[in-house]
């Protein structure tokens, strides 16, 4: 049954004024008050605050809203309390949307001390009252808290610059309301903080960004009314659409076959023009030769998964569609309702659902594929052509990108894993022939001024083609923008003797690939434009387009079509990280969670967490107002500087496309009478038909699998020892595809029988 979007909200912002005024007909309206809740299915779980030093508490952002004062010519006030013994002036209401207020806590309250700050508004007019709590706890200065901290500034900041517009008339004449980060074909000027719109682009595509970084922290368009963030979702929703338009379905001709066009040499060299079939290097090894989704060369296929001949794609007007429609995919399938309608939007996308919506674009992905092959047999050398075949450009079968290709790569990924849209044999086949054509073989250190200044550019991918040839934009944003390819590919980490393993695998895309990322990744990434390698075309964590790339293929990896996510970076360079973290396998780090000695760890550098914390405009560290700008600078200038809050704030998430199940927890029993015996739970995944419980012995995995469920409780009797620790994870499941993996769980059977 169809969802109608406009119901799933619940309450708007005017609805709840007018819902509250009839209910108290004949007296005196109330007054609604909203505060931001921490986690919106539970209103009074507390938000994070800590102390900087022991005299000095960090500053954290109490974040609330006066919807019934939407719309009135009422004059109201408000005050906060903070429950620590101080409180605010009396301060008049300027801004419905905001009223919020910064605070500091006593820095030598205990771990665990909790406040409940109190929010009053009066309409000074009617003589109405409104209250509202706020709900707050001491953590330690610790990387958890210091994460949960810059969410709560970031999100705000958003909220706070969102323009908004009461009301539209959208599908069948329902009122909706709308806003957005947008200048494009509107008139709008987005509010600012401190003089600043930070976020706001003329392109329409921000607007997908930034509800994604909503909705991965659990703020949805159908979530509680009370909950102002909630509001701003069901908005930028109804924003988004406008930016979408359709074309009748059409179709891409593949000129290959993808099996025997995606090889190397036997003796792993590579293949030249003057030997294209390897002829002095033991003959070709195919790394796919299953492939039959091509064996009839040329090949066409018209991709219309819902048979309604529509393909759909952003015209946000940058006139990149490549680039900016997999973040309208990933917002719509963050959303989790895939049966919810589009109120806004154009012909074919107003009325549709949003299932409809994401297969629609993914089937303008799958017509965007370059299909032709120009690699050594056609007489080019390989890496050095950008019409090598199988990826995708700025728009449809113009030729490859690796940059871009990232993005169709993640639309794909999140299209099939949350609402279970298959991708095609023929696309994965063939980007698979591209991954393999585009990355760098070149072993040795390259001369040149755009020589990598580590040395060896071996496992690197460029802009259009390997490192080698095209050198555009720096090797940290291409280089995992392959990595993301691979995910969608089902290529990933194999066997080799250089980690453990008994033997090793013909197939090392990946783990070279790995490698050249592992192996620059503590390059510093604070100081910029000097002209060496402290600024992001030398530092992986200096260029947050790259670093988000980046963490979408940790959390992605999918080696053989099995989600895998990896915890812990790895490289076949010997002494890379000689002093691994607590827990971490030898010469790995936590790419996200690492700390550096300056930030409280033993690692050889931050993780990606920190990085993003350290580089946030945070109030607590003495600068501006909670959101990210300008870490891509040395690159291209600030050409997507106003994406970096919602990148940010969706990798401090540690998340892709969707919120995952993140309260996985459990406690050990020995055995005795019985066996002994671990009991999970944890909370349901929307969207979700079972999960796939998995378990190992070593923190970050491997994981293996221990059972499947339908409930969100599970009991693990299967061979467990007293006194041992065990890791769990749970992936849940949309029709037998891993969505994401959850939190892991570490949970110890006691030595003796009881509860642990």
């Amino acid at each position: 049954m169809k969802t109608r979007f406009f119901s799933s909200i619940g309450i708007t912002a005017l609805s709840v004024l007018a819902l509250a005024q009839l209910a108290l007909a004949g007296g005196v309206p109330p007054v609604t008050v909203l505060t931001v809740p921490w986690i919106p299915a539970t209103p009074t779980s507390p938000h994070t605050t800590y102390p900087l030093t022991p005299s000095i508490e960090v500053n954290i952002v109490l974040g609330a809203t006066v919807p019934s004062a939407v719309g009135s010519g009422d004059s109201f006030t408000y005050q906060w309390n903070f429950g620590d013994s101080t409180s605010s002036a009396v301060l008049p209401l300027t801004n419905p949307y905001d009223i919020s207020i910064q605070h500091q806590y006593p820095a030598s309250a205990a771990t665990g001390t909790q406040w409940t700050a109190t929010v009053t508004v009066h309409d000074t007019t009617t003589g109405g009252v409104g209250t509202a709590s706020y709900y707050v706890i001491q953590e330690a200065n610790n990387l958890s808290s210091r994460v949960n901290v810059a969410i709560d500034w970031g999100l705000w900041y958003m909220h706070q610059t969102m323009w908004r517009e009461n009301a539209g008339v959208g599908v069948n004449s329902t009122a909706y309301n709308w806003g957005g980060w947008d200048y494009y074909g509107y008139q709008h000027s987005c509010p600012t903080v401190n003089g600043n719109a930070w976020d706001c682009t003329y392109y329409g595509v921000i607007n997908a960004e930034n509800v994604q970084a909503f909705e991965v922290k659990g703020h949805l368009q159908n979530g509680p009314a009370t909950d102002p963030y909630t509001d701003d979702v069901y908005r930028g929703l109804n924003r988004m659409f406008v930016f979408l338009a359709t074309q009748q379905a059409a179709g891409d001709t593949y000129t290959y076959n993808p099996a025997p066009a995606n090889y190397t040499c036997a003796d792993h060299s590579t293949p030249t023009t003057s030997d294209p079939a390897c002829t002095a290097h033991g003959g070709m090894h195919l790394y796919n030769p299953g492939a039959t989704s091509c064996l009839s060369p040329s090949c066409t296929f018209t991709f219309d998964g819902n048979s309604n001949g529509i393909q759909t794609y952003s015209n946000d007007g940058s006139g990149e569609y490549s680039y900016t429609t997999s973040p309208f995919m990933d917002a719509l399938t963050a959303s989790g309702t895939p049966g919810a309608v589009a109120l806004t939007g154009g012909a074919h996308v107003a009325g549709q659902t949003f299932q409809n919506i994401v297969q629609d674009l993914a089937d303008f992905y799958n017509y965007s594929q370059y299909g032709s092959d120009y690699d050594v047999a056609q007489g080019y050398t390989r890496g050095a052509s950008q019409w090598a075949g199988g990826a995708w450009l700025y728009g449809p079968q113009q030729g490859d990108d690796n940059s871009t290709s990232q993005w169709a790569a993640i639309g794909l990924i999140a299209a099939n894993r949350a609402f279970s849209i298959p991708v095609p044999s023929i696309v994965t086949d063939t980007n698979n022939v591209w991954i393999t054509n585009a990355q760098d073989t070149t072993q040795g250190t390259p001369v040149g001024p755009d020589s990598f200044i580590a040395g060896d550019d071996f496992g690197a991918y460029g802009y259009r083609g390997s490192w080698a040839y095209s050198q555009e934009w720096g090797p940290f944003a291409m280089t995992p923008s392959a990595m993301v390819q691979m995910a969608l590919d089902g290529v990933g980490r194999s066997k080799n003797t250089v980690f453990g393993d008994a033997s090793t695998d013909f197939d090392q895309r990946w783990n070279n690939t790995e490698t050249f990322y592992a192996d620059n990744f503590c390059n510093n990434p604070y100081t910029y434009g000097n002209g060496g390698y402290n600024d992001a075309y030398y530092a992986p964590r200096a260029y947050m387009y790259g670093l988000f790339s980046f963490t979408k293929s940790m959390l992605l990896h999918d080696p053989g079509f099995g989600l895998s996510p990896i915890q812990y970076l790895r490289t076949l360079t010997p002494g890379v990280f000689p002093t691994p973290g607590e827990g971490a396998p030898p010469n790995s780090i936590d790419w996200y969670a690492a700390l550096s000695p300056a930030n409280g760890g033993t690692d050889a550098c931050d993780g990606v967490a920190q990085t993003l914390v350290t580089f946030q405009n945070n109030p607590a560290y003495g600068t501006v107002d909670g959101h990210w700008y300008g870490n891509t600078a040395d690159v291209c200038g600030t050409c997507q500087s106003p994406f970096e809050t919602a990148w940010a704030l969706i990798m401090l998430n540690r998340t892709v496309f969707v919120a995952c199940v993140n309260n996985l927890a459990g406690e050990g029993s020995s055995s005795g009478s019985a066996p002994a015996r671990v009991d999970l739970s944890w909370s349901n995944q929307a969207n979700s038909t079972s999960y796939s419980v998995l378990r190992s012995t070593t923190s970050g995995g491997p994981y293996t699998q221990i059972g499947t469920t339908t409930n969100t409780a599970y009991t693990d009797t299967n061979g467990l020892i007293n006194g041992a620790t065990y890791y769990y994870v749970v992936q849940p499941l949309n029709n037998g595809t891993e969505v994401c993996q959850s939190n892991q769980a570490a949970i110890k059977v006691p030595l003796l029988s009881g509860r642990h």
